[in-house]
């Protein structure tokens, strides 16, 4: 085999000849400024795990422990942000090699494990850093007492205060804590100084302050001047030696305008001319709704509600006397009740959330409200402690406004009670959180609930569907004088009612129950509360009875129907015997045709029962024969439920399906304050 011939390849021609030396004299070599750029490019691509992981590892840290102050805590998030977006960036465009690929992809994948960790433990953390490493003193508590519409709007405000109100060491400086009434019931309790049981309150009248409404506010939201003007002449004529608060000493949170809501496609049909801002007087505009749009118009209780009573003024006209328009309107608005099978609620939330419930969310139903309250229903935020609707968006109503409608001016009331060794401390509290609601704090403002801010001059508001935004609201406070005689000219308007209580006395509400008094005294408390609204309008009516009754009865007269029980309800019901079973139908049953026979045809019928369900129904009757008699009548049925039973109970289930049957749940010492409430609300016309 021939010798392999030597490689005689020639050098390519194209090949670079050999460079000279360019150094200088000095030995010194030019900038080559692509080896630079090489170099930069590499140690870049080299430092790009090292950046994501610094990046990655500021977020974890800010997550964590949020250890740095407010003004620097968004700026540690994007520099931590910005490292991590641009290391990735980079490594994209100029992509490494598979290796280095797997580094960077396993250094990513543990921080995301730290930085998920670190979200899930920052509580933790953050409780374990004020607890180990900071000594922070205890806050100043504050007690803050909230109207109930609206009540979870200011929860939410001062539930963002508390976050927001800490010192350097970001220890809480205070924690609020609010809670909600009805207006008469805080009215009631200002009349008694809310006074407790060492100052001379009896926790075992008929109604106790502390028991039935709350301890004692240290910051009062209310709902108007009137509110803080009533409360003060309330306090005034109680039995405290010293002043609590002084009328000037309100100072104004925000304010949302009456409106009313009506559906929207009713208004592109041309209602009011498709107009929202109008003149009109309200009854024009109710009968134009009736007449030319068959469309029915609810409200809230004017005997609890601030805002329906206000409404009163609008719809009696500026001279307001029994009679005449204010009758005709109070009929008209009686029959809208009847005809949606929606009864006056207690509260602009509580109608807005049994409309939805009834018709859905685009209502045929018009509607008495407040901007705020409708601003929480376009929302689709829950609409009460009772009402957790999940829907979203429900903008089906369009607010139409009127400045003769009025407005709510809620007002911030610093309450001073004597004895308070904290008073400087939540004084400072108040002061600071009185300032935060109104918006004066970048945190938090008025918007944010639905609410006009005091200097509110246009811009959105949270919920503002369809809002006229241009147009301003007037505080227009009514004296506390012609709120009272409103109350008194809508007693004589409204519709006469006519009311049969059914209180079960069989075995178990005889047994002791809290504070060794038995269901049955307890009853015999609210009953005797409750009477004490019949007479408002000469024509209201009620009779009682207890069930079941002796023998074969399915229950036991204690007196008639009648327009006077007396004086001694309560004597005449302790005075009746226990029976064994519990006839409920049937008593419902007969109930519903006394009613019929006794009540007045223009007026309302109720039958409200108090039960606590321990006993089986021994009657042959059956829930079809009382859903049929109900339906039959005008009648309306309440169910109070008390004890351990509950209007989800199997006593009541296949009760409360029907549209006019109402279940309430009171625990044992709240069954007085459970009747005071309903009753104020069934002779205000509102069974």
């Amino acid at each position: 085999m021939p010798a392999a011939e030597p490689d005689r390849t020639e050098p390519d021609e194209t090949s670079e000849a050999p460079q000279q030396d360019s150094s200088d004299a000095k030995g010194e070599a030019a900038p080559d400024e692509g080896a630079i750029a090489r170099a930069v490019t590499d140690a870049l691509r080299r430092a790009a795990p090292a950046i994501t992981g610094i990046g990655v590892l500021l977020l974890c840290l800010e997550l964590a422990i949020g250890a740095v102050p407010p003004p620097w805590r968004t700026a540690l998030i994007i520099v931590g942000i910005a490292l991590a977006a641009g290391s990735w960036l980079w490594d994209l465009l100029y992509p490494s090699d598979g290796k280095r690929r797997r580094m960077i992809a396993a250094i990513v994948g543990v921080s995301v494990f730290f930085l998920v960790l670190g979200y899930i433990l920052r509580p933790v953390v953050h409780r374990m850093h004020q607890e180990l490493l900071v000594d922070c003193a205890d806050p100043v508590e504050l007690t803050v007492l909230t109207p109930v519409d609206g009540a979870a709007g200011f929860g939410q405000a001062i539930a963002e205060f508390n976050r927001a109100n800490v010192d350097g060491n970001r220890c809480r400086k205070a924690n609020v804590t609010a809670y909600s009434a009805p207006w008469p019931q805080v009215e009631q309790a200002m009349e008694q100084g809310w006074e407790s049981p060492g100052e001379g309150g009896e926790e075992s009248g008929p109604f106790a302050s502390l028991r039935d409404v709350g301890p004692r506010p240290h910051f009062w939201i209310a709902e108007s001047q009137t509110q803080v003007d009533l409360a003060y002449e309330a306090l005034d004529a109680s039995e405290l030696t010293y002043e609590v608060f002084q009328t000037d000493d309100a100072e104004p949170i925000g304010r949302t305008p009456l409106v009313l809501a009506v559906p929207d496609t009713v208004l592109e049909q041309g209602f009011n001319g498709g107009a929202q801002i109008t003149d009109r007087s309200l009854p024009d505009l109710i009968a134009e709704l009736g007449e030319g749009h068959d469309t029915p118009v609810l409200r809230s209780d004017p005997a609890v509600t601030t805002s329906g009573l206000l409404f009163l003024r609008a719809l009696y006209g500026p001279d307001a006397e029994p009679g005449g328009v204010g009758a005709r309107m109070e009929n008209l608005l009686a029959d809208a009740a009847s005809a949606t099978g929606i009864a006056l609620s207690p509260s602009d939330t509580d109608l807005l959330c049994d409309l939805t419930l009834a018709q859905g969310v685009n209502p045929d139903a018009a509607v008495l409200t407040t901007e705020v309250a409708l601003a929480r229903y376009n929302e689709g935020h829950s609409l009460g402690d009772d009402c957790a609707l999940t829907e979203s968006g429900r903008s089906g109503l369009a607010p139409v406004y009127g400045g003769h409608f009025g407005s709510l001016d809620y007002q911030g009331v610093r309450l001073d009670w004597s004895g308070d060794p904290m008073d400087e401390e939540r004084a400072a509290v108040a002061e600071d959180l009185q300032d935060w609601l109104a918006g004066g704090s970048d945190g938090w403002n008025p918007t944010q609930m639905g609410m006009r801010n005091e200097h509110y001059d246009g811009g959105a508001i949270e919920g503002g569907n369809q809002f006229d935004t241009a147009f301003e609201v007037e505080a227009d406070p009514i004296s506390s004088g012609e709120f009272t005689a409103l109350r008194g000219v809508y007693g004589q308007n409204r519709p006469p009612t006519t009311v049969l209580l059914a209180i079960d006395h069989s075995a178990t509400m005889d047994a002791p129950v809290s504070g060794g008094r038995t269901r049955f005294e307890l009853a015999t408390d609210g009953v005797a509360t409750a009477l004490q609204y019949l007479g408002a309008n000469d024509e209201d009516q009620a009779a009682l009875w207890t069930f079941p009754g002796p023998g074969s009865d399915s229950h036991g007269v204690v007196f008639g129907m009648t327009s006077d029980p007396g004086g001694d309800v309560a004597g005449m019901l302790a005075a009746t015997e226990t029976s064994a079973g519990v006839d409920l139908h049937q008593t419902v049953v007969d109930g519903v045709a006394e009613l019929e026979a006794a009540g007045n045809a223009e007026g309302a019928n109720a039958m409200v029962v108090l039960t606590d369900g321990d006993d089986p129904d021994t009657s042959s009757t059956t829930v079809e024969q009382v859903r049929a008699a109900l339906a039959e009548s005008q009648a309306r049925l309440y169910l109070i439920a008390v004890g351990d039973v509950s209007c989800r109970s199997a006593a009541f289930t296949d009760l409360v399906v029907d549209s006019r049957v109402t279940c309430l749940e009171a625990e044992e010492e709240r069954i007085t304050v459970t009747f005071d409430s309903l009753f104020n609300q069934l002779w205000s016309g509102n069974a």
